[in-house]
C-alpha cells in the first residue's frame, strides 16, 4: 500500500483543521482560496486534473508496472531487487525536501509541476537505451533511469498536492478523489493488462525480435516508449490547471529537525510514524512479491498481469465509495478499518498456490488499499493549513520512504541467507518468500496496535449519515 504528508505540529485536539506547526492557525484559506476563484475556472481546472492523472496513468501502467518486471525476467538477485525498489523512493524523497523550499521561494506552483512531469517523461529514454546493452551494464543504467523516473515527478509533488488542496472544497475532497482515483485506477488496470498479454504475444512471436533484440525485450522497449508519451501528455493538460497565488509566510517554515523534534507530540506527526511502520512491513515483503510470482512460480507476464489486476480492478471500483464513506465518517476511521484488514494480506499469501488463489487474495488486497489511499491522502488536506502543505509532504515522503528501505533490505538479506526449510513453532517455513510473509505480518501488527491509536480523526468528531436529498431541508 504504497504511490501517495507530514506535519512537524502539535495539533491542539480542540481545533479540526489546524496546520502542524501553529497551534490555532487559521484553517479557512483553503475555503476562501476556492471560493475566490469562479467556479467555471475549478471546475476546468479540476476537469485537467483528472485527464493528467489519466496520462500518467497510462505512463505508470506501461512502465512503473514493468520496469522491475523487466530486471526481474534480466536474472537479477534480491538485493537488486531491493535497490530498485528503495533507492528510487529514497532520492524522490530528498528531492521533494527540496523541491518544498523551491516551491516556498517561486510561489509559482503550476510552473513546477509541469516542469517536473516534463522532466519524467525525459527520464525515459535512459530506460529505453539499458534495453541495448548486455544485462550486467543494462541494471545499473536502468536502476540510474528509473531513479530519475521517480525522482523527478516527486519534485513537483509537494507543490501539486499544496495546489489541489487550495481548488478542492473540503466537503468534496473524499468525492473528488475518489472519482479521480477510480478513473485513472481504471486506465492503470487496463493498460497493465492489456501489456502484460503484449509482452507474451512478442515472446512467442519471431518478428518482433526487431532492432537487434528478443522479441520480449523488444516489447518492453515499445512499452517504455510509449510510456514517455503519455507523460508528455499528462504534463500538456497540467499545464491547463489555474494557479492559485501562493504567499508562504516566514512562519510557515520548519526544518526536518524541527519535524522530527515535534512529531511524537503531534498528532499528525504520530500519524507519520505509523505510516512509516506500516511501510516497514511492507518493505519486508512487497519488492520481492513479483520475483517471487515470476521467478518462483514461474507466471508467464500474462497471468502475472491477471493476477495483479484483480485487485486493480475492484480498487478502481472501490475508491469512490471510501471516498464519500470517509467524508461521512472521518479519514481516520477508514484508516484503522484498513490499517487493521492490511495486516491479513500476507496471512492469505501464505496459503497460496495457484493462480486463482493469488488472484482472490488480490481481490481482498485491492479493497484496502484503495480505502487506505484515499484516507491517508485526505488526512493530510485535514490537519494542515495550506501554507505547509508542500513542506508536510515531502517529510512525509521521505519518512515513508526510509520506512520502505529499512524493510527491503533486511528482507533481501533475510530472504538470500536464512537457510530453508525453517520452523518456528507449529509452523514450518519452506520458502524464502514464507518467511518475507510471516515478517510483514508481525511489523504490520506492531504498527496497528502501538501508533494505531495515537493519532485521531479532526474533521469530524462523530460519524455524520445524512441522506444526500436531506441537506437542504
Amino acid at each position: 500500500m504504497p504511490d501517495a504528508s507530514a506535519s512537524p505540529a502539535d495539533i491542539a485536539a480542540s481545533k479540526p483543521i489546524v496546520s502542524s506547526d501553529a497551534p490555532g492557525a487559521d484553517p479557512a484559506p483553503a475555503a476562501r482560496a476556492s471560493q475566490a476563484i469562479p467556479p467555471e475556472v475549478v471546475r476546468r481546472t479540476l476537469a485537467a486534473s483528472i485527464k493528467d492523472g489519466v496520462a500518467a496513468s497510462v505512463m505508470n501502467g506501461l512502465a512503473g508496472g514493468y520496469i522491475g518486471p523487466f530486471v526481474i525476467l534480466g536474472g537479477s538477485g534480491l538485493i537488486e531487487l531491493a535497490a530498485l525498489s528503495a533507492l528510487p523512493g529514497v532520492a524522490a524523497a530528498v528531492v521533494q525536501c527540496f523541491a518544498a523550499e523551491v516551491t516556498d521561494s517561486v510561489g509559482r506552483r503550476r510552473a513546477i509541476v509541469v516542469l517536473s512531469a516534463v522532466g519524467q517523461a525525459l527520464a525515459m529514454l535512459p530506460v529505453c537505451v539499458a534495453i541495448f546493452f548486455r544485462f550486467e551494464i543494462c541494471y545499473w543504467i536502468m536502476l540510474a533511469g528509473y531513479v530519475l523516473y521517480v525522482g523527478l515527478p516527486n519534485f513537483g509533488i509537494p507543490a501539486w498536492q499544496s495546489l489541489m488542496g487550495d481548488l478542492v472544497p473540503a466537503d468534496r475532497r473524499g468525492g473528488y478523489f475518489g472519482l479521480r482515483n477510480a478513473l485513472c485506477g481504471g486506465v492503470y488496470t487496463a493498460t497493465f493488462l492489456i501489456a502484460g498479454w503484449w509482452l507474451v504475444l512478442c515472446g512467442k512471436e519471431e518478428g518482433f525480435a526487431l532492432l537487434g533484440l528478443s522479441g520480449r525485450n523488444f516489447g518492453f522497449l515499445v512499452l517504455f516508449g510509449l510510456a514517455g508519451v503519455a507523460r508528455c501528455v499528462s504534463a500538456w493538460y497540467l499545464s491547463r490547471m489555474h494557479d492559485v497565488p501562493y504567499t508562504p509566510h516566514p512562519r510557515d517554515r520548519f526544518t526536518l529537525l524541527d519535524f522530527v523534534r515535534r512529531a511524537p507530540r503531534a498528532h499528525f506527526g504520530r500519524f507519520v510514524l505509523y505510516l512509516t511502520l506500516v511501510h516497514v512491513g511492507y518493505g519486508f515483503m512487497g519488492p520481492f512479491y513479483g520475483w517471487y510470482l515470476l521467478d518462483q512460480c514461474q507466471f508467464t507476464t500474462g497471468v502475472y498481469a491477471n493476477v495483479l489486476v484483480v485487485g486493480m480492478a475492484i480498487g478502481v471500483f472501490t475508491h469512490a465509495l471510501w471516498g464519500r464513506l470517509a467524508d461521512r465518517v472521518g479519514n481516520k476511521r477508514v484508516i484503522t478499518i484498513c490499517g487493521i484488514g492490511a495486516i491479513f494480506f500476507p496471512v492469505l499469501l501464505l496459503f497460496c498456490r495457484t493462480p486463482w488463489h493469488f488472484a482472490a487474495v488480490q481481490f481482498y488486497d485491492g479493497v484496502m488499499t484503495a480505502g487506505y489511499a484515499i484516507a491517508t491522502g485526505n488526512y493530510i488536506f485535514d490537519v494542515v493549513s495550506p501554507p505547509k502543505r508542500a513542506r508536510c509532504v515531502a517529510y512525509y515522503t521521505l519518512f515513508i520512504t526510509v520506512g520502505i528501505t529499512l524493510g527491503a533490505f533486511p528482507g533481501a538479506l533475510v530472504a538470500k541467507y536464512v537457510p530453508m526449510p525453517l520452523a518456528l513453532g507449529p509452523l514450518s517455513i519452506t520458502h524464502a518468500f514464507q518467511l518475507l510473509l510471516v515478517g510483514s505480518v508481525i511489523l504490520r501488527l506492531l504498527a496497528n496496535v502501538l501508533l494505531l491509536g495515537s493519532f485521531q480523526e479532526f474533521r469530524l468528531s462523530r460519524p455524520v449519515f445524512v441522506a444526500e436529498g436531506a441537506k437542504a431541508s
